[in-house]
């Protein structure tokens, strides 16, 4: 009789272990879990008019990477207990077995709560035919009729943004949309060149912009090409890749926080000057991916007890940053961005 197991059972054995013990590290966290003391900060979001948690839940997240669906809603609700009021969703968070997995573990969450939070979500069509039945699978799987936001998901450079407004056009549409109150408002959003961006809300009229911040070398143009502009348009602004973004279906930093800028060493940063700088920027709230109820619980800490921070600190970690080579090597081309 053999003993031995083949190397491709072995290896299904050792994941399914994992794959426990990771669940009953979750379940234990979760039943653990007690926010920190404090109440989280709030500012109105642009012309908006809405206030906001200063803090928002990325939809590439926890609510991807959770076991199950259930797991994943209790920890939404968790984060709406503890004072996150914005809600950051989108049609491609998702899991390559399960897609769109994020949005229907939102909605299971935010059905009998969606008066208490500020929903968000995007598209990545450019027709307007398209886009609505994207739109229309957002609403079901989301369990709302409503949406506070519908942004036009990721302005690239190579973008012919004059199609936005055609007849045909995703702008269009929304503006239609609007009228007919399935939306509140017009957003736009984009990380792969200010320029792009800053032309994009020069053409259009929208209502807010959600677009990355952090202290490296090549994210500065945002902070000093695209925000004037931005702000004087009074946009709601949402900062994102905080700390360097992470490849989708993976989690990387220190203590399994998320962002290739987070960690020791150069180019590397504490979690929690990364989030400060960001809230430090003339924006409204930071979209941060939490995975856990331990990060959460870090991510509340911070901004429970947020205070601004002074030039010379901030001066200091742009120098610390300055050449980051991780991030560089994230945004080189045919890497898949949240």
């Amino acid at each position: 009789m053999k003993h031995d197991i083949s190397r491709r059972r072995f290896l299904k054995l050792s994941a399914a272990g994992a794959s426990a013990a990771a669940l009953a590290r979750l379940q234990a966290e979760a039943a653990a879990f007690k926010p920190p003391v404090g109440k989280m900060q709030t500012r109105v979001l642009g012309k908006t008019g809405v206030t906001v948690s200063i803090l928002a839940l990325g939809g590439q997240s926890a609510l991807t990477d959770f076991p199950d669906d259930e797991m994943a809603a209790k920890f939404v609700n968790d984060c709406i207990d503890c004072g996150i009021t914005y809600l950051d969703a989108a049609p491609m968070y998702g899991r390559k077995d399960d897609p769109r997995n994020s949005e229907r573990r939102y909605g299971k969450a935010i059905a009998k709560r969606r008066k208490e939070i500020y929903l968000a979500t995007k598209t990545l069509e450019r027709d307007a035919d398209k886009a609505m039945r994207d739109i229309e699978t957002s609403l079901k799987l989301l369990q709302t009729d409503h949406f506070d936001c519908l942004q036009v998901h990721k302005i690239m450079p190579e973008d012919d943004l004059a199609r936005l407004g055609k007849p045909d056009g995703v702008y269009t549409l929304l503006r239609k949309l609007r009228d007919q109150k399935v939306i509140r408002f017009i957003g736009v959003t984009g990380h792969a060149g200010a320029a792009c961006l800053k032309q994009a809300i020069e053409m259009y009229e929208f209502d807010t912009l959600l677009t990355t911040f952090n202290p490296t070398k090549e994210r500065r143009e945002y902070e000093e090409v695209l925000l004037p502009v931005a702000r004087k348009q009074n946009l709601g602004l949402i900062a994102m890749k905080i700390m360097g973004g992470t490849p989708q279906y993976s989690r990387k930093g220190t203590e399994g926080l998320p962002g290739v800028l987070v960690g020791d060493g150069p180019g590397k940063a504490a979690p929690d000057k990364l989030l400060r700088y960001a809230l430090s920027l003339p924006v409204h709230v930071a979209v941060n991916g939490i995975y856990d109820h331990k990060q959460l619980k870090h991510n509340l800490e911070v901004c429970y007890n947020f205070q601004p921070m002074k030039d010379p600190e901030r001066r200091a970690l742009q120098v610390a940053l300055h050449d980051s080579d991780v991030l560089l090597a994230y945004n080189k081309p045919g890497h898949v961005f949240a």
